[in-house]
């Protein structure tokens, strides 16, 4: 029986085998496995790269900008040497799938090999001699291959070739050339990125892209990594591919994955068995997140015990001093955490530098408050630090260095000590105090991603199922990441809105995709980066020292304040109409900026206004019913300036008001008169503005005087010991204050009249003298603040110009032809929207933080502008006093 059944079952086998191997062979790749060196750390493919240009959508985003693909096409110029007729080349090229792969060099270089089809032996002839008189030919053998070295008329080498089988192999390098031929001959039969890749069916795809990790996905985008960014691209998977799609709805470019092995780690440990969740909590993500990656599973459960299973084998000094405080009461934390894990990381800003929250599901907070306050108490040494509240929220300081880290392990770093609070629902925890108390703020304020329309959806749809994510927007994170090379990759940047990069988990096999979101609203090139008069406003007589105008920070309007004759206090928010509307009686001009805060905590917005004898709460309700609530100083002095400061007990906001003798007075609620701080010490000349700093359970302020002495003052007025510290210089700009990297501890910093970048512990002692730049003898130097203190730059200035530099002395950009009465301002509304303005001879211009001059013709202003930017719609509005008009003009930027 047996005998008579197995001549069938073994035809059949064969069939089955003949079977497998031919679908293999109809899904074979089409880059050339059979020749690239071992060493390859990428290699891509593509019939497009040979075009002028390899646009793919209506975004008009070009892929040859992607970093990898672009050394690709630069390494394809090589070619031009073989011919002087372009024609020849361009007929060589057509129509071929074209193969590169990458190999590492010396320190940080690569070497690229091209991999080019030859379609008959009439281009072999060709490249036997190819028609260029002004290159030399020369030839060696290596293991009886025939090597072509091109060198230019003055012999220095350009690149090397070989003709095998139908391939031109070609690179700069020789050695590469060498490579191709040793291992094609050796006889081994493929290397690991081969065996992975070499039957991926990659036809259909205009460009096919094939990694090691290694690598890294870097090259994908114009940015190196960050050492978090590193530490989320080490848990993709080691060998990743990626196959580019087009969505043709929105124009976003999909970089897909056709499979790949899973890496094992800690991480996917976690996610074994488990889909990933869409993300719904939008409105927990602050606007000001430069990225974010995150872990979800939608299987708690399952998360639950995988992670405890984990956790149970992990150890850290970080949870080792939890139990020393709590002993086995920290498990209770560790069983109500949820299986979604968010970090993000925030842009930069005045004082925060390296911002970070991690926002991590918890379903229990009422079990864990006890645990979280005891944990703080016993693990902060400084009294009155370590429970506060804001806004109704517990804050606790913990004094645990990386204790994310040992919650969740080596993804999760960059907390010398965490700052935690709960916001269903999630624990909530920062790296800086004044970065949580901010991001509350922002969620309270609605100033989140769901009031974001190029984010409200980003990882919510049903299909995101990637249990790994990242999401980047890039715009943010050029400042705060470096460059993937010298190359800016402007024109790419200016096209991309946000990057996702993320990772789906099916069994063993992974899924990695990077999707690349264009920018949503298209401007027309009549209309974009135009300068627009939006309306004259008729005003003989200007009774205030200064323009003002507010901003609502949810929707962008913009509004004018002015006083009349009489001083009546009058608001222009109707920029199409310019009608004047009233809103109350003021005893006198305005004569300091204004501000729009929620100094009432009540949910919505007051305007904040200061004559020289009051200071105005204006607070209008749904029915523009405006309550106008008065407070005056308790001296006769006038007042000269009001700054906003953070950490107002109950709101975001208080403020400084200063006066004509060089007196400060706290204002931290509208039913309080405003407190003299500076009960036991007289200042002299202070340089603006005055800023605070502020810890969990001391709040300070920083008070610089021109001659170059810094006070550090407690609220109660009292001069921190060891202060004033004296620079032996003057300064003309306010000091302020970072975290430092190594010790997280704060320092205040700033800069003297001569350039020296200087830095300040708390006890008073200067830590470091730089010398900045000085090129001119004229040069001068300050740090120049936004209006409300948010961000800072430093300025150089001389007889005629004006530098723009960064936070460590790094010159941005420089502007010539400056008067020397000229009126520099700096305009923060996050960090992808700096602005700086000049006002000369009646005309003022705008510039971005690269250089770029805003607008096409300059701005008509007797006095120093007002600016605010409308970000829905990109628009920024300049407000000016021009031959009797108040003038609204604007700029629209993308």
């Amino acid at each position: 029986m047996l005998r008579k059944y197995a001549p069938p079952v073994f035809v059949a086998l064969l069939v089955i085998i003949a079977g497998y191997y031919l679908l293999r062979w109809w899904g074979r790749s089409q880059a050339a496995w059979q020749y690239i060196p071992a060493s390859a750390m990428a290699v891509i493919t593509s019939d497009r790269l040979q075009d002028s240009s390899f646009v793919v959508s209506e975004a008009n985003i070009d892929v040859k900008s992607l970093p990898i693909v672009d050394v690709a096409n630069d390494n394809l110029t090589l070619l031009n040497w073989l011919a002087t007729d372009p024609t020849a080349i361009r007929n060589f090229l057509a129509r071929k799938t074209i193969t590169f792969s990458y190999h590492p060099g010396t320190g940080n270089s690569q070497g690229v090999i091209m991999y080019i089809p030859i379609a008959n032996e009439n281009e072999k002839r060709w490249l036997e001699n190819p028609p260029n008189p002004d290159i030399r030919m020369l030839h060696h053998t290596y293991q009886s291959a025939r090597i072509t070295d091109i060198n230019d008329a003055n012999s220095r080498s350009l690149f090397s070739y070989l003709v095998k089988d139908d391939y031109l192999i070609l690179s700069h390098y020789g050695n590469l050339i060498e490579d191709v031929v040793r291992e094609s001959s050796s006889g081994i039969k493929s290397f690991l990125m081969q065996s992975k890749f070499e039957f991926s069916n990659d036809a259909p795809y205009a460009l096919s892209i094939y990694l090691k990790r290694v690598s890294g996905s870097a090259g994908l985008l114009p940015i190196t990594f960050s050492p978090s960014l590193a530490n989320f691209a080490q848990v993709l998977p080691a060998y990743q591919d990626y196959h580019l799609e087009v969505d043709k709805k929105t124009g976003a470019l999909h970089f897909k994955s056709l499979g790949c092995d899973i890496d094992q780690n800690y991480l996917t440990g976690w996610l074994d068995k488990q889909a990933g969740a869409p993300f719904r909590h939008q409105s927990h993500i602050s606007q000001q997140t430069s990225y974010l990656y995150r872990v979800a599973s939608k299987d708690s459960a399952a998360f639950r015990v995988n992670y405890l299973k984990w956790h149970q084998q992990y150890a850290s000094p970080a949870w080792s001093k939890v139990n020393y405080y709590v002993g086995k009461e920290s498990t209770q934390l560790l069983r109500n955490l949820g299986p979604e894990v968010i970090l993000c990381q925030l842009e930069e800003s005045n004082s925060v530098s390296d911002g970070k929250v991690l926002l991590v599901t918890l379903s229990n907070y009422d079990k864990i408050r006890p645990l979280l306050k005891k944990l703080a108490q016993l693990s902060t040494s400084e009294s009155g630090v370590a429970v506060d509240k804001f806004q109704g929220y517990d804050l606790y300081s913990l004094a645990i260095p990386e204790l994310p880290q040992a919650l969740f392990g080596n993804l999760f770093t960059g907390f010398a000590r965490s700052y935690v609070t709960y916001v269903e629902p999630y624990l909530v925890v920062s790296n800086n105090p004044q970065a949580l108390r901010n991001y509350l703020v922002d969620y309270e304020n609605q100033l989140t991603w769901k009031q974001s329309p190029e984010y409200d959806s980003l990882l919510a749809t049903a299909d995101s199922q990637a249990q790994l994510s990242m999401v980047l927007n890039l715009q943010k994170s050029k400042t705060g990441l470096a460059r993937a090379s010298t190359k800016s990759y402007a024109e790419l940047t200016s096209e991309i809105e946000s990057v996702i990069y993320q990772c789906r988990f099916e069994g063993k096999t992974a899924f990695p995709e990077l999707i690349l979101n264009p920018k949503k609203r298209r401007t027309s090139s009549k209309v974009l980066n135009k300068t627009f008069l939006n309306v004259d406003v008729e005003w003989p007589v200007m009774y205030d020292s200064l323009l003002v105008a507010l901003q609502n920070p949810v929707d962008g309007n913009s509004e004018l304040l002015l006083t009349d004759k009489t001083y009546k206090l009058l608001k222009v928010n109707n920029l199409k109409t310019g009608e004047a509307e009233s809103i109350t009686q003021l005893d006198g001009e305005i004569v300091t900026p204004a501000f729009k805060v929620d100094f009432l905590n009540i949910g919505r917005q007051q305007r904040i206004v200061a004559t020289a004898n009051s200071l105005y709460t204006l607070d209008e309700d749904d029915a523009d019913l405006v309550t106008t609530l008065t407070a005056t100083l308790p001296s006769a002095s006038p007042i000269k300036a009001l700054y906003r400061v953070e950490g107002g007990k109950e709101g975001s906001s208080r403020f400084v008001v200063q006066d004509a003798n060089q007196d400060i007075y706290l204002w931290e609620q509208v039913f309080q008169v405003p407190r003299k701080i500076n009960r036991f010490v007289r200042f002299e000349s202070i340089s603006r503005p005055v800023v605070s700093l502020n810890l969990q359970g001391n709040r300070f302020f920083i008070v610089t005087q021109r001659n170059g002495k810094i006070f550090l003052l407690k609220e109660s007025g009292l001069v921190v010991p060891g202060f004033p510290a004296d620079i032996l210089t003057r300064a003309e700009g306010a000091f302020t204050w970072t975290q430092n990297a190594t010790s997280a501890q704060p320092e205040l910093v700033g800069v003297s009249t001569l350039g020296e970048l200087i830095t300040i512990d708390l006890n008073g002692q200067i830590t470091t003298r730089r010398q900045l730049l000085r090129p001119e003898p004229s040069s001068r130097f300050r740090t120049l603040f936004d209006k409300n203190s948010l961000d800072w730059l430093i300025l150089r200035l001389s007889d005629n110009k004006a530098a723009i530099l960064n936070k460590e002395g790094q010159e941005l950009f420089e502007i010539k032809n400056v008067q020397p009465n000229a009126e520099l301002q700096y305009h923060f509304f996050g960090v992808d929207n700096r602005f700086i303005t000049i006002g000369s001879r009646g005309y003022t211009s705008v510039f971005d933080l690269t250089g770029r001059r805003l607008g096409d013709k300059p701005i008509p202003s007797e006095i120093p502008v007002s600016v605010t930017y409308q970000a829905p719609y990109y628009k920024l509005f300049i407000f000016g006093r021009s031959q009797d008009k108040i003038q609204t003009w604007s700029i629209k930027l993308r």
